[in-house]
């Protein structure tokens, strides 16, 4: 989020007046898997406009999980230099609705928050913490949607490292991006077998590998479980005509949003999984399902017939290293 200047004047105000101001924090969690969630430790609902920061009008919900701050359970610790930056959050999901009495809820998808998090749902999530400026408390009666802040800042970013839970609360440790550069590994190999994967942009390269245009989607039948899945007419995917090594991402029921990499295909209805689902797979359950690739030439060949010469992201024709000139 940049700063904006109405913020900017703000900002001066409060330097040459000494004018107050009201801060709230706005946290934003964007799910390896695909979806977002978004919270703030005001006491009211925040959104943005066309004018402020906050992009695209996004909206903060306060009436859902509580920050602890109560007792000091946020903490930056910010370092000089290089090193990695962290920032512990303690999230309290709701056990139960004051109004409307429903239990837990507070969701991911349409699983309860805690066994979400349990279940791996935050697991390598980015998250970002911006900061939202008022020139003067919001008053109730709230605008719809909630109050819209003078600006907004962002003032950490970064990747979940660790999630803690109890039984009512869950603890994020977060690392920021700089924790990326401590993977020890040169930016490409030169192997036999391509250095991209499926539909990445080094695979993407021509412009005719999108991964919607593979995509199959299904249903899962009686019989499936959370480590193979039973599909509904599964048809013999284009490409490789394999779903082994593809992956299979759930679009409803209690995985929704959840993905798993695809161990075995029967070549028929039946998907083995290289690691099983968190949570248990109803009949009728959506999926959409990839192929897969096992990174050889001739695959990809069968992929892009007429430009996987040039998007091959390996060297097939280097010779072993046992072989002498």
């Amino acid at each position: 989020m940049t700063t904006t200047p109405a913020l900017i004047a703000l900002f001066n105000s409060i330097v040459e007046t000494g004018a107050p101001f009201y801060v709230a924090r706005l946290y934003t969690i964007t799910m390896f898997q695909g979806g977002q969630i978004r919270f703030t430790d005001a006491d009211f609902d925040i959104k943005g406009n066309s004018t402020s920061a906050l992009v695209n009008g996004y909206a903060y919900p306060s009436g859902g999980i509580k920050v602890d701050q109560k007792q000091s359970k946020t903490q930056a610790h910010l370092k000089v230099g290089t090193d990695t930056d962290t920032w512990v959050l303690v999230l309290m999901p709701r056990p139960f609705d004051p109004v409307t009495g429903a239990t837990f809820p507070d969701t991911i998808g349409s699983v309860p928050w805690l066994q979400a998090a349990q279940g791996g749902a935050l697991d390598f999530a980015d998250f970002q913490v911006d900061e939202a400026y008022f020139s003067s408390l919001p008053t109730w009666p709230m605008p719809p949607g909630g109050a819209t802040p003078v600006g907004c800042r962002t003032i950490f970013a970064g990747n979940v490292a660790n999630v803690d839970t109890t039984n009512a609360v869950a603890v994020l440790t977060v690392n920021d991006y700089r924790s990326l550069f401590t993977i020890q590994m040169p930016l490409h190999f030169y192997q036999a077998q391509c250095r991209f994967n499926l539909f990445d942009v080094g695979c993407n390269a021509s412009g005719n590998m999108n991964a919607a245009s593979f995509a199959i989607n299904g249903t899962a039948a009686a019989g499936s479980t959370q480590a193979t899945i039973i599909g509904n007419g599964l048809p013999v995917p284009q490409g490789s005509r394999t779903y082994a090594l593809g992956r299979i991402v759930f679009t409803g029921g209690l995985n929704a949003t959840f993905q798993r990499t695809i161990s075995r295909w029967d070549g028929n209805q039946t998907l083995s999984l290289l690691n099983p689902f968190p949570f248990a797979v109803a009949p009728g359950d959506p999926f959409t399902v990839y192929p897969g690739c096992n990174k050889l030439y001739t695959t990809c060949e069968m992929f892009q017939p007429s430009t996987a010469q040039s998007n091959y992201g390996g060297q097939p024709w280097i010779p072993p290293p046992e072989v002498q000139g």
